[in-house]
């Protein structure tokens, strides 16, 4: 690849939540296309955003990670990238009744679930949670990621995806080396894209998960939403 940087956002209340930030962001975006790349990078699935690309003014974007980054789609040729996802140890049905077991989940209605995401809502899951279940899965050969946020969403992935490692495959399906890529995000199921050795920028709205991030690759925007996201971008290029 050129010397082009990939951006990577998650889109609810980091893109989306302030329209006039959203707009001043898409003209960002065309007037910086031969520079950057764009990904959006949602707990949603593709087709979700999909929609939301349609209905607002998120300009269309190179690529994009969707079922917390167990999709990843290019909307210009509406191509899926190939080998991805990975499902070795995965079993979606025995996840489901399993962890439905538990008095603290409620599974998520059928829109939001796939072949390769299994989720629940169990609010305010104390500390700890999220390894008793991973552990109880992996008793069972199973090999999963389980990723809760905004103490509401508990998500069940095929190990070795997420929004972290789909942002690294993206990376690499481009050829952009770590240091050109920028993620952007408000809660914690994208905090595993601020792991992966990427320049990162929390939005002033985030929640706690990604507030208490330190360190010299994390931007802390004064701004929220969108306007943040552009904050971010600007102090890193």
């Amino acid at each position: 690849m050129d010397g082009r940087s990939l951006l990577v956002s998650d889109v609810d209340y980091t893109l989306l939540g302030d329209d006039a930030a959203t707009r001043r962001f898409a003209q960002w975006v065309e007037r910086n296309r031969q520079r950057v790349l764009v990904a959006y990078n949602s707990g949603r699935f593709v087709e979700s955003v999909a929609q939301s690309i349609a209905e607002t003014d998120l300009p269309m974007p190179d690529a994009i990670i969707g079922g917390v980054g167990t999709q990843i789609v290019f909307p210009g040729s509406n191509s899926l990238l190939d080998n991805w996802p990975g499902a070795k140890g995965w079993n979606a049905t025995f996840i489901r009744e399993a962890l439905s077991q538990r008095p603290e989940l409620t599974l998520q209605p059928e829109h939001l679930l796939s072949d390769h995401k299994v989720s629940f809502y169990g609010y305010d899951l104390p500390e700890g949670y999220v390894e008793d279940v991973t552990r109880e899965l992996k008793e069972h050969g199973l090999s999963v990621k389980v990723v809760y946020s905004s103490q509401r969403d508990l998500d069940v992935l095929p190990a070795g995806t997420g929004k972290g490692l789909a942002t690294v495959k993206l990376a690499e399906h481009y050829g952009i080396n770590a240091k050109n890529v920028i993620v952007a995000g408000d809660s914690g199921n994208d905090l595993a894209m601020f792991q992966q050795g990427f320049r990162g920028v929390v939005v002033a709205n985030a929640h706690t998960e990604l507030k208490a991030l330190r360190g010299k690759n994390i931007f802390h925007a004064k701004e929220a939403f969108a306007a943040g996201v552009l904050e971010g971008v600007q102090h890193w290029l």
